[in-house]
């Protein structure tokens, strides 16, 4: 149980500069403390005259009254260094530090990561991430305390002064403290694992599993697997296990003042989530599932995905270099967005047999209205999309890392993101910096690498790819070449776009194919939960990239990692 949920906290691991969960052991009702002046022994072991020791002896060795109650607080503690020596040269622009978004976005937007032949780069990123819970005593189960911090940073990047991702310059001297988690967990029955309400800045994910108390294994394996929604979010959730398991939620995206310059009005407007989702255990090991979203968005562009520089929503004209969600043109976006889906898994632990399955599949339906009456840009923006997944598992020798893998994700896209209609994935990417992150999917450069502080750029970053669909493959292998210590991955994948792109720059028609990537991972383990690794891919770009200067050269980058948990 201690493993899994200390596994959980690897969630943080998908972002650069955000992390995406605040998870430990279920909590369990404390104990309390025996009355003034009592003693508590139990009976004696019948063995225990044979060791010389009197009844009364063993009594007073046995005895556990004077012992101090389990500790009303509780840390786990993570920490992540990563070296890359790569051909990807990503520029933090604006951000500072944190570079995010597709492969050769353009010159000057984004993190306009460029790949050529004078584009190597060497750089070392480390993370810091402290869980801190606090249930005391007095409160007798119900009630938890918790709050996630996160440091991050680039060696020899940025000293003496305050930004987030930086402090790892000579004398470091940083103000670089970010606030992943801070929430109040109540449990009205005292169990967690039946009845949870959750207050406060806590994970926000397309899973109905509580991430409070489920492993990360389950969460990026079940449910929509962070393909939509993968972030944080401050509001309210209600988890539960009673008759079945289901989750409730309410979270305000964003908030902003459209009507203040024009009608001096100072009211505030929201960007709001609201989730339902149910799953149901059809036999041991097997789940199905449901979901209903809702967003409302009425801040009409005015809300912020980064404050003061970077706009939220549909109608961004910043946030899709970032993220790889589509520019639309649409401007002071206004309207709502739902989404219908329905998700499985079956022994994703291997629990009954050498195979193991899961998938999803989800629609999303919406319209924006442009509320800028002097727009030059589309009056509205309909949405219709189609996203699902599958994934196949063979556990085929003894241990765990003994695996073959077969996973495709499938998005519809849109020829033409000019126009008043959309037929793609939407998501979070959409709202958030990033607000989704899909990364089980075991690649280093078609998708970005997991393992990552601050640079989290790969040829696609959301789903959606860039509005134009995705159909992707993926396949590996792994064997642990000594048990539970050594183990090498190898791994292929392959992905083109749903729809064919618009032309390129001086009208160079583009192609679909994405790119074919090749990766191989070495991971051993030092000791428990201590880990080093040694992970290399090349990825060979398709037709998609023509005429795009940014990606003058085949993507390829090595990376040395080293991971420590501790609670």
């Amino acid at each position: 149980m201690r493993k899994a949920a200390v596994l959980s906290v690897l969630i943080t691991l998908a972002s650069p500069g955000f992390a995406l969960a605040q998870s430990e052991p279920a909590e369990t009702t404390p104990a309390m403390p025996a009355a003034a002046g009592t003693t508590t022994v139990l009976a004696p072991d019948p063995g225990a005259e044979s060791t010389g020791l009197s009844p009364e002896a063993w009594a007073a060795e046995s005895d556990r009254s004077a012992d101090p109650l389990p500790s009303e607080f509780r840390l786990i503690n993570y920490f992540f260094a990563r070296a890359s020596f790569t051909n990807q040269l990503a520029d933090p622009s604006g951000l500072r530090g944190v570079s995010l978004g597709p492969l050769g976005i353009g010159d000057n937007v984004g993190s306009a990561t460029a790949v050529g032949p004078d584009t190597e780069n060497f750089y070392i990123e480390q993370r810091w991430i402290p869980v801190i819970s606090y249930s005391p005593h007095f409160v007798d189960g119900l009630a938890t305390f918790r709050a996630q911090f996160e440091i991050d940073y680039t060696w020899g990047q940025a000293a003496n002064q305050l930004q987030h991702n930086q402090g790892g310059g000579l004398n470091a001297d940083q103000v670089n403290l970010q606030t992943k988690g801070l929430h109040v967990a109540i449990s009205p029955l005292r169990v967690p694992a039946k009845l949870s309400v959750v207050l406060g800045t806590q994970a926000l994910y397309d899973n109905p599993a509580d991430p409070n108390i489920t492993s990360l294994f389950d969460i990026v394996k079940t449910g929509y697997k962070l393909a939509y929604v993968g972030t944080d979010g401050t509001g309210l959730a209600v988890y539960s296990r009673l008759g079945g398991m289901w989750k409730a939620s309410f979270v305000p995206l964003g908030v902003g003042q459209p009507d203040k310059a024009d009608k001096g009005d100072p009211s505030a407007a929201y960007a709001y989530m609201l989730t339902t989702d149910y799953a149901y255990e059809v036999q041991p090991g097997t789940v199905i599932g449901a979901s209903l979203w809702h967003l409302r968005d009425d801040t009409e562009g005015t809300a912020f995905a980064y404050e003061g520089l970077v706009k939220s929503g549909p109608g961004s004209t910043g946030l899709f270099p970032y993220t790889g969600v589509p520019d639309f043109s649409l401007d002071a976006a206004k309207g709502s967005v739902t989404w219908v889906g329905a998700h499985f898994h079956h022994d994703i632990a291997f629990r009954t047999g050498d195979f193991a399955a899961s998938g999803f599949v989800m629609l999303n339906s919406g319209s924006y209205k442009n509320t800028n009456k002097t727009s030059t840009l589309n009056d509205k923006l309909d949405i219709f999309g189609l996203g699902a997944n599958l994934e196949l598992m063979w556990k085929y020798g003894r241990t765990p890392g003994d695996l073959v893998t077969l996973e495709g994700m499938l998005t519809t896209g849109d020829d033409d993101l000019s126009d008043d209609r959309y037929t793609g994935a939407f998501t979070l990417n959409n709202y958030g910096l990033p607000g989704a992150v899909w990364f089980n999917h075991k690649t280093l450069i078609l998708f970005p690498f997991t393992s990552t502080v601050s640079n989290y750029t790969g040829a696609v970053t959301d789903i959606s790819n860039r509005g134009y669909g995705l159909q992707a493959a993926i396949l590996t292998g792994s064997r642990d070449l000594v048990p539970d210590k050594l183990n090498l991955k190898l791994g292929m994948a392959y992905a083109q776009a749903a729809v064919t792109p618009p032309p390129g720059a001086n009208k160079v028609e583009r192609g679909r194919t994405i790119g074919l990537e090749f990766n191989a991972e070495l991971k051993y383990h030092l000791t428990y939960l201590m880990t080093v690794g040694l992970h290399a891919g090349y990825m060979s770009p398709g037709a998609f990239y023509n005429a795009n200067l940014a990606v003058d050269a085949n993507p390829w980058a090595t990376f040395t990692t080293f991971t420590w948990y501790g609670f």
